[in-house]
């Protein structure tokens, strides 16, 4: 996993316009290319039209072109002939060797098929792709063994496990059963509340954004009443399993929550879109007021279409983005041509520490935003 500090030192790097730079995004996700041949053909795909697009736009030297074979071949051996998925469901490599820059990073989710050649890393695709996930908290209990996991982005680790001597419940009659009972739900009562205190405790230390819940319904509104107010409202889904359930079945669960989390939450912004967009107050529709925006850097959220591009211009001088103008409207020199804007939008975005979601072709409210859309901080 890509760490905070990684990832600021990628946003930083530049070859400035010496060497080329290669970002690899391929999904080797098994349920969609089963055999290691499959992933290949995909990545010998993008590759060829790399090739074919690169050298042109970015207008190489015979040696940048060199370079940039190169640098396509180091990465095709090291798949080919190193690379093991092990589990991994994506793989995402940044390489300019020439400036000391080779980062393979293999993650549990899967990432849409991209290659860019450019003169900086293309970080974008993966930060909104781990934008999708939040750090999660998973408390299972029944009622003597609790389980506290980490997951995030598709990897799951084992915290805490609290074992707790819990008398059975008895059959007998009479004032001795009534005894043994009360006795029996005091010890229930006071392990959830340890399982709950633990879970508290966790989440202080900075482990996790949300929490997950695995216990049986006939437990679950005892183990809500000890829940402290900060783990309530932080619980995003809840689900029933056997305490000694395995990882990975524990993952198959917490995606399932996840995944109608993030549905939730794309439409509930595709509802409220249109009106915002009719009021003028707190989104811009468009390429060319989208660009404006951030160009502001007044961004704090980028809704992009799925399948969207657009060639437009850019302005080494001052980092501005245009639509339409060959002039730069702010430095007023010369911009250059870039093969698709919108991604330098995306990129733009993400280093202005914006929120960048793609949305589904077709839908209604960015078909009246005409593709792409922005959330303003003020």
């Amino acid at each position: 996993m890509l760490s905070a500090s990684e990832l600021t030192s990628l946003r930083g790097f530049s070859s400035h316009d010496q060497h080329p730079v290669v970002s690899l995004y391929l999904n080797i996700d098994g349920a969609v290319y089963p055999t290691r041949a499959d992933y290949e053909t995909e990545l010998s795909y993008l590759m060829s039209n790399a090739r074919k697009t690169a050298s042109d736009q970015l207008e190489f030297t015979r040696d940048q072109q060199n370079g940039l074979d190169s640098e396509l071949a180091a990465i095709g051996e090291f798949i080919n002939l190193q690379f093991r998925r092990n589990g991994s469901r994506g793989l995402v490599i940044f390489a300019c060797q020439a400036e000391g820059l080779w980062q393979v990073n293999p993650l549990r989710v899967p990432v849409p098929n991209r290659l860019f050649v450019d003169w900086k890393p293309q970080v974008a695709p993966l930060v909104e792709t781990m934008s999708n996930y939040e750090k999660l908290c998973v408390l299972m209990t029944n009622q003597e063994t609790a389980r506290i996991f980490k997951v995030y982005a598709g990897e799951i680790s084992e915290g805490t496990e609290i074992l707790d001597q819990v008398p059975r419940r008895h059959d007998q009659g009479g004032w001795e059963q009534a005894k043994l009972q009360r006795r029996h739900g005091l010890k229930v009562r006071n392990h959830l509340k340890k399982a709950s205190e633990a879970t508290l405790d966790y989440f202080k230390r900075g482990h996790f954004d949300r929490l997950v819940v695995g216990v049986a319904d006939e437990l679950w509104p005892e183990l809500e009443r000890v829940l402290h107010p900060y783990l309530k409202e932080r619980t995003i889904g809840r689900f029933s399993a056997d305490i000694t359930v395995s990882h990975d079945e524990i993952l198959a669960k917490v995606t399932t929550i996840e995944e109608e989390l993030q549905s939730k939450k794309e439409s509930s912004l595709m509802d409220s879109l249109g009106p915002e967009l009719a009021s003028g107050r707190t989104y811009v529709g468009g390429l060319d007021d989208v660009l404006a925006v951030l160009n502001q850097r007044r961004v704090d959220l980028l809704l992009v279409e799925n399948g969207y591009t657009q060639p437009g211009r850019h302005c080494p001088a001052c980092n501005t983005l245009e639509f339409g103008e060959e002039t730069c409207p702010v430095c007023g020199l010369e911009a250059e041509k870039v093969n698709d804007v919108v991604e330098e939008a995306r990129e733009m975005a993400v280093r202005q520490d914006a929120e960048v979601m793609t949305i589904a072709a077709g839908n209604p409210a960015m078909l009246q935003a005409d593709h792409i859309a922005a959330r303003l901080r003020y």
